[in-house]
């Protein structure tokens, strides 16, 4: 007789909620099935707030819900943490104060701490999202570092991808033991995952990200002009914006005006001349566009601090 095995039934995604039939689906904030959810027991978090790292970024609850139908958090007192959750995929919602805010694929919100608020699943195609808890002595700059103001909470990242790979190096802090080293661990993944974020934010709706991706552009043109005088109207004309909106955009995203930004850019690649090559300084300067080489000289020292001449000789010792 032949002997039977018995082999693992193979891992399938849960249908789409489109596909399956509807049906009265009650409200819940966890419980759901192959749900991962890790909050840290509260002598652990006492704990991790006197390490290092962990006292000024600490995060307090982990947990990624995949389509969760019926997901459902009220807090009329809100939470005693900030609270980050992250749109991996379908949609849902989130109440702050008077604000809703619509959640889609890349979308991400911080809540503040206290501050009432709900968020739920769509019923017709619900989320999966990732979401921290999390505190500490830096915890308000990080989340204003991240998004632009408490009345605009919600941000967006392109890359959703990456986001996930951020997380999962999170949560595998949180599946030993609670160990110092596995606290210290969190905190720092948790930073680089606010680093990623704010890296790769984007606008959160389709005419601000619009916009940004023609000021990228106007940087791009910039570096492949930089053996050239530019003047606002030559860049401003690359965007397809008047002068006076795209200063502003600019402004807006680089906390500098373009032509500034142009200039730092030069004195940029001529770090690199002045470093990797054995060209004058007047060369440098004619090649980025300066006619005068003492004025290059007096553009690079107040973007330095040093002589073009000082900055080679430093940088070959």
């Amino acid at each position: 007789m032949t002997k039977k095995t018995s082999h693992p039934l193979p891992f399938t995604h849960p249908a789409h909620p489109a596909s399956l039939p509807r049906q009265k689906i009650g409200r819940i904030a966890h419980g759901f099935p192959g749900e991962r959810r890790r909050p840290l027991p509260a002598d652990v978090v006492q704990r991790a707030l006197a390490l290092p790292f962990c006292k000024d970024i600490c995060v307090t609850s982990i947990g990624r819900f995949d389509r969760v139908p019926g997901h459902y958090v009220e807090r009329p007192a809100g939470c005693p943490h900030h609270v980050l959750i992250f749109c991996l995929d379908g949609q849902g919602s989130v109440r702050i104060g008077a604000s809703k805010l619509r959640m889609r694929r890349g979308h991400g919100v911080i809540l503040p701490p206290g501050i009432a608020h709900q968020y739920a699943a769509s019923s017709r195609d619900p989320w999966a999202v990732i979401w921290f808890h999390f505190t500490g002595a830096r915890a308000a700059d990080c989340a204003q570092a991240l998004t632009a103001s408490e009345k605009k909470p919600r941000f967006w990242v392109e890359d959703a991808g990456m986001i996930i790979e951020a997380f999962e190096e999170c949560y595998r802090h949180v599946l030993g033991g609670y160990t110092d080293a596995d606290l210290i661990g969190l905190s720092t993944s948790f930073t680089r995952f606010m680093g990623l974020c704010r890296t790769l934010r984007r606008a959160p709706n389709t005419r601000r990200r619009h916009a940004q991706k023609r000021i990228a552009g106007s940087v791009h043109y910039m570096r492949e002009n930089l053996h050239r005088k530019l003047t606002l109207g030559q860049v401003a004309r690359e965007t397809g914006m008047s002068v006076s909106y795209f200063c502003a955009r600019f402004k807006r995203q680089f906390n500098c005006g373009p032509l500034k930004f142009f200039e730092w850019l030069k004195m940029q690649r001529a770090c690199e001349l002045l470093e990797c090559t054995e060209h004058r300084v007047s060369e440098i300067a004619s090649a980025l566009g300066f006619d005068d080489p003492f004025y290059f000289s007096r553009r690079f020292r107040f973007h330095t601090g040093a002589s073009p001449a000082s900055h080679r000789t430093r940088s070959r010792h």
